[in-house]
């Protein structure tokens, strides 16, 4: 059974790495809430959801840092690193794949899955490995997107972005910040996938939606 080539493995264990330290920060945080009779090391509940939003915004740009470099080592090494990619553009080092894929731009978007997998099929036969795996995560990542953009930006447009995506969830009339969103169970309309109420929270689901479709990706054997 062949296997990913290793430095792509490492990419995507890399990943994985910063999902499951950021899933235990914010699994650790309840026991800091403030308490009448023990405050040591202490916050109180908004502290407790803005430290969420920073565990999620490092969560989300782990895993555009997982697409740029596992579509990086693809380019330059793709029928070793995944079973399913296929060269449309041969290139023979990385530096030269970062600029092919830049293009020209100073900054490369990996977060707007509908442009990285239009990238993939420019680059890859049928846009594999890309597009299978990002295309099944798609409206869940568009969310992602948009609670990590209210998270950082605070600007008017992303709060009306995370606004419009909370009445899509909950109805009108929902008022729920991007910690406690994240901190919440997942509610009922959030996402398509069937296994979401296993999930104690909107935090653990996203991130094990992350790690599935980095696994698809670069999965461990040939299939």
């Amino acid at each position: 059974m062949a296997t990913v080539s290793p430095r792509l493995a490492r990419i995507r264990e890399r990943f994985e790495r910063t999902q499951r330290a950021q899933e235990n920060f914010v699994i650790s945080l309840p026991a800091m809430l403030c308490k009448k009779t023990n405050r040591i090391a202490s916050i109180s509940r908004t502290q407790q959801e803005r430290l969420c939003e920073m565990a999620f915004t490092i969560l989300f740009t782990a895993w555009e840092q997982f697409l740029e470099s596992a579509f990086e080592h693809c380019v330059v090494d793709a029928p070793l690193a995944s079973f399913k990619s296929r060269h449309r553009v041969l290139v023979t080092d990385r530096d030269t794949a970062h600029d092919l894929i830049r293009g020209g731009r100073n900054y490369v978007d990996w977060s707007e899955l509908s442009v990285v997998r239009e990238r993939a099929r420019v680059f890859f036969k049928n846009g594999e490995p890309f597009e299978s795996s990002l295309s099944a995560v798609s409206d869940d990542v568009r969310k992602m997107k948009i609670i990590r953009n209210l998270c950082v930006h605070q600007s008017q447009h992303a709060e009306g972005q995370y606004q419009k995506m909370i009445r899509e969830v909950f109805g009108s009339g929902k008022q729920i910040s991007p910690g406690r969103l994240l901190f919440n169970s997942p509610p009922i309309g959030l996402t398509s996938a069937s296994n979401a109420q296993s999930y104690g929270t909107v935090f653990q689901l996203y991130g094990a939606i992350l790690v599935t479709a980095a696994s698809q990706i670069v999965p461990e054997k040939r299939r």
